[in-house]
């Protein structure tokens, strides 16, 4: 392995054809907001450390890993898409948070046949979520085996770690109840730096004892938080107001489940007692939208004035709707 403070090459975690996170069938992966990195569709059953570095986090479903390369580089190695899903069953991880790892040490093992037909995809990643300080460039988009070249990471010369101004204006804070299923594994918690990245003011969560800054992806999921975890959010600074209510937001709207998923959620959803007052909706489309919400428990419709013949008004509507189609 090479490596000088500027450029390091990561070797691959897995042997398999090589994609570009644009191919990768996920929107969060595919769109860059977890980070710059690159994936594999692997062959083999188990997972090696691309570099040398330590263990940052370990996922408590076992289906990902996170290091930090000795030139400061965070890595994110994550088996499968949807693999949270399968909590743990088919996983058995190798290593524990806080480990020193070798270059090519195994991390993490699957049982192949299992995991592939449970989850959606067995397409796996290798994602840099410190991207503003790090840049990744492919050496190949071929297949690979595990420990051949797949990527530089190169340090950016414009490191983003500019001191900020000390904020002033007072902390606010709001708590929430998470909607994410499966917790704030990766892919909401980049959607929680995503809308955090998006203000000026400092944001941070806080969750039993322990706390993380929002535009902190490794820090967000070393949190560990659960789904339906109730968590403190606190924001310091000029918008902090609005960086609060986005957050706010983020944390209690589930990300959209793709089709494969909605009907298992909405399984669980009715299963789930009915507490007083909360309605379980089922996600339709991606988004976030605000505004007050009713409910319809009834329609009366007011009594006919114009003593229409009901029979007669449906031809007039037939009619109307075949010269449509016309």
């Amino acid at each position: 392995m090479h490596n000088n403070n500027k450029e390091l090459t990561l070797s691959a975690p897995l042997s398999g054809p090589v994609l570009t996170l644009a191919k990768v069938p996920d929107p969060v992966f595919a769109s860059g907001a977890m980070g710059d990195g690159i994936a594999i569709d692997p062959l083999n059953d188990t997972l090696h450390a691309p570099c040398a570095g330590v263990v940052v986090h370990v996922a408590r479903t076992g289906h990902a890993v996170t290091l930090r390369a000795d030139n400061g580089a965070e890595l994110l190695l994550h088996l499968g898409l949807d693999t949270v899903e399968l909590q743990g069953q088919g996983f058995s991880m190798l290593v524990k948070e806080g480990a020193r790892v070798t270059n090519g040490q195994p991390l993490l093992r699957y049982d192949l046949d299992k995991v592939a037909q449970q989850c959606k995809s067995l397409v796996s990643l290798l994602i840099l979520t410190n991207s503003q300080d790090f840049q990744a460039r492919p050496i190949t988009l071929k297949s690979v085996k595990v420990g051949e070249p797949l990527l530089h990471i190169i340090r950016r010369q414009t490191s983003s770690a500019q001191v900020d101004a000390e904020f002033v204006g007072v902390e606010i804070v709001g708590h929430v109840r998470i909607a994410h299923r499966g917790g704030l594994h990766a892919r909401p918690a980049a959607l929680i730096r995503q809308t955090a990245q998006g203000f000026k003011s400092k944001s941070q969560l806080h969750f039993a004892g322990k706390s993380a800054t929002c535009d902190s992806l490794i820090g967000l999921m070393g949190l560990a938080v659960g789904e339906q975890a109730e968590v403190q959010v606190s924001c310091q600074g000029p918008d902090a107001e609005a960086a609060l209510q986005a957050l706010l937001t983020a944390l209690s709207t589930a990300l959209a489940e793709d089709s494969h998923a909605a009907a298992p959620a909405t399984i669980a959803q009715r299963n789930r007692p009915a507490e007083a007052g909360v309605l379980h909706g089922v996600c339709a489309a991606p988004g976030l939208v605000g505004g007050p919400l009713f409910r319809l428990n009834a329609i009366s419709l007011p009594v006919d004035a114009g003593n229409h013949d009901p029979q007669q008004q449906l031809q007039v509507l037939d009619a109307a709707r075949s010269q449509v189609r016309g």
